[in-house]
Parts: C-alpha cells; structure tokens; sequence
C-alpha cells in the first residue's frame, strides 16, 4: 500500500501515481510485451513460429511438466526487475501477480495446485535484501487466485553465484544440489499432488529444473511453474 511518505510508483518509468493508478501509470500500459502463441511448449520462451520447442528444453531432460511467463524480459523489464530485487520496490509485485493473474489466472484454477511454492533465497542474501521477490510474487498472485502460498517447504542450502554472471553450463553446475525440502510443518511429503513453482525471471530453467527435481524426488507428481519474465538467447 502507497502512503503520503512512500506513495506508490509505476512499475515500469518508478514515477509516483496520481490517485485512482493502479501498478502503471497511463504512458507506460503499453509498454511491457506479452509472451504470445508462438512460444517453447516446455518452458514457454518465445520461439519462432515453426518450432516446437526451444534449444534448453530440446536438449534437457526436465523434472518440471511445463511453465509460462507474462512478459519479455526486455529493457524496460530489466529495468523494473532490477528495481524490484534490488532497490527494494516491494510494492512493483502488485503489478507483477495482476499480469500473471490474468493471463494465467484460469489455468491456475483448472490446474488446482495444492500451493505456490517460491524459489526460495539463502538466508544470507534474504537477510541483506530484506525480502524474497520470488515470494513477493507468489503472496500476491496466490491472493488473486485463492491458492496458499508456501515459502517454508523448499530451501536454498547454500549461496550461489547469481545465475546472471554465469554461462549456461555454468548456471546448472552452480544450482545442483542447492535445494532442499525442508521439516518445518513435520511433513517431508507434504504436497504429493500438484505445486506451481514461482519466480521473477526464466532463463536456461536451471533454478526452475533444480527445484522442480527436489520436488518430484520427494513426492510431487507434477511440478508447474509462472515467472513474471522471460526471453530467448541468453
């Protein structure tokens, strides 16, 4: 919520909103660029419109049974990301689970996910920022969907390089074995049906990949996943 002393912004330029905005204000509603028809049946990166798949998911085996993202991630949502993660503009995931609402909100709901599971931080880079973006999203987005949303059933056992400063090969290296489920509820098994994973961007999918094989190896049948962004080429 915005208030006199921190009223909230544009998700998109950050300028602050007049009364009445909601998450964009009025210059910037078409800005961000949806993920259209043509994309990666598997992970849902935009691929040309002959393809099936694209090359990650053509030549990896995945643990996950497929995943979607609203939007490009392309200079404006590099800008808005990084202001999200890092700049401590909490208040951009109202924004981030309302477009995820609604182009994925009925699929949610015929999937019937038992919850949304964040990619959860090491506690050391949670301590710094102050927040899990991941979780941000998920808290909103599973408020507009009516699905609970879980932040203490996976966890991140060490810290890891962030993916961004790392080549493909080295990102799936980087994340094996980062993740655990954790015994807070006394459950090991606690979501044995269906789970939707939830991030902020898709890349390779080694994070999605990783969490997605520690779910499935401790008895989730089917793993989905939302991010917010994603793109080809990286």
């Amino acid at each position: 919520m915005g208030s006199f002393l921190f009223p909230r912004r544009c998700a998109i330029c950050d300028e602050i909103l007049k009364v009445g905005q909601e998450n964009l204000c009025p210059a910037c509603h078409g800005i961000p660029r949806e993920v259209g028809e043509d994309c990666c049946v598997y992970c849902g990166k935009p691929v040309a419109e002959e393809e099936e798949c694209c090359d990650d998911c053509r030549d990896s085996k995945r643990s996950f049974q497929y995943g979607r993202s609203a939007l490009w991630y392309d200079a404006a949502m590099r800008q808005s990301i990084s202001r999200f993660k890092y700049h401590g503009r909490q208040e951009y995931a109202g924004y981030y689970g309302a477009v995820l609402e609604e182009k994925f909100g009925d699929w949610i709901r015929e999937v019937e996910p038992q919850a949304l599971i964040p990619v959860p931080l090491h506690k050391k880079r949670y301590q710094k920022r102050g927040y899990n973006q991941a979780e941000l999203i998920a808290r909103e987005l599973g408020r507009r969907c009516g699905v609970p949303v879980d932040g203490e059933y996976l966890f991140r056992k060490r810290e890891t390089t962030p993916q961004k400063e790392l080549s493909r090969g080295e990102r799936q290296k980087n994340l094996r074995d980062a993740f655990y489920i954790g015994n807070v509820s006394g459950e090991l098994c606690k979501y044995k049906r269906c789970v939707i994973i939830i991030d902020d961007i898709y890349t390779t999918g080694s994070t999605v990949e990783s969490c997605s094989h520690v779910l499935r190896t401790n008895g989730t049948d089917k793993v989905y996943f939302l991010c917010v962004c994603t793109g080809k080429g990286y």
